[in-house]
Formats: structure tokens, C-alpha cells, sequence
């Protein structure tokens, strides 16, 4: 297992954790399909559902931060992205699994999800939804998203 990183790290961070090189073609592309199980899984079994929330957020109207959802309630997608997770991913979810069952990689990367979704990333409101992970640390403009997922799936 590689050393576990916070949450609230870069997406530099995380690759290099990760021993990807953040300025690779091909690691945007395993990027995006790590980012893509996370949204997907994200969409449906997180995305409005005020029963999955701490009690303290029972209220809140949506989007929700991951923080607002129950430990266990995080933990169970965590679960069904690696279940779900193709063999490209799966290798890099194995390198965040610890004996406990919790993955690091993963919920650093649905934590990415909902913080992009939750309104309080100022990047997201203002441009295109998640256009700032094609950015580097220093805000320079990388490989667009469109690119790299048009060329796997055709759109």
C-alpha cells in the first residue's frame, strides 16, 4: 500500500503519491478514469440523498460536502467504486487499501467529486464543472478533459 494522503491535497500531490507523473498524457487519461467511476458512483448513490447525511445535515438542502455524508454511508461507495473499478483503476485502488477495508485513493478522489459539486470551490461556479483539474499547482492550463475523454469513448 502506498502512505495515505489527506483529502484536501492537490491533484499534483495525489499523482505524485501515487508515483504517476502529473505532466504524462497517459496519467490525465487514468486521471479521468478514476475521476469518471468516482462521479459516476457519485451520481448515483450520493447525489441528493438526504438520508445518507450526519444528523447535523439533515436539513441542508443539496449539493452536499463529503463531509456531510455518514462515515458509513462514504464508506459504502468507497466499496462499490472499487468493486465496480475497471482493471486500469483497479490497480491504482490497490496501492490505496489498507487492511481495514478503507481506501485512500479512492475517497481521496469522491472527496474531489463532492468539494466540485458542493458550491464552495469558487473555479467550479465560475467556469466549466471540474475545468481547474487542468490546471497545475501554479494555475497553468493542461490537457482539457473534453480531449482525453473523447478519444476513449467518442464523444
Amino acid at each position: 500500500m502506498t502512505a495515505p494522503l489527506i483529502r484536501s491535497a492537490t491533484k499534483r500531490q495525489f499523482l505524485l503519491q501515487l508515483g504517476l507523473d502529473p505532466n504524462d498524457d497517459r496519467t490525465s487519461q487514468t486521471y479521468w478514469l478514476l475521476k469518471d467511476e468516482a462521479i459516476r458512483a457519485y451520481e448515483a448513490q450520493l447525489q441528493g440523498r438526504r438520508d445518507l447525511l450526519r444528523p447535523e445535515y439533515a436539513n441542508q438542502d443539496p449539493p452536499y460536502a463529503a463531509a456531510h455524508f455518514t462515515a458509513a454511508a462514504f464508506s459504502s461507495v468507497v466499496r462499490s467504486i472499487y468493486s465496480a473499478a475497471s482493471p486500469v483503476t483497479r490497480q491504482l485502488y490497490n496501492r490505496g487499501c489498507n487492511s481495514q477495508g478503507d481506501n485512500w485513493v479512492i475517497s481521496w478522489m469522491l472527496y474531489h467529486v463532492c468539494r466540485y459539486r458542493d458550491g464552495r470551490n469558487i473555479r467550479a461556479r465560475s467556469r466549466e464543472f471540474h475545468a481547474d483539474d487542468d490546471l497545475d499547482d501554479s494555475g497553468s492550463s493542461k490537457a482539457s478533459h473534453r480531449r482525453i475523454l473523447g478519444a476513449s469513448n467518442g464523444s
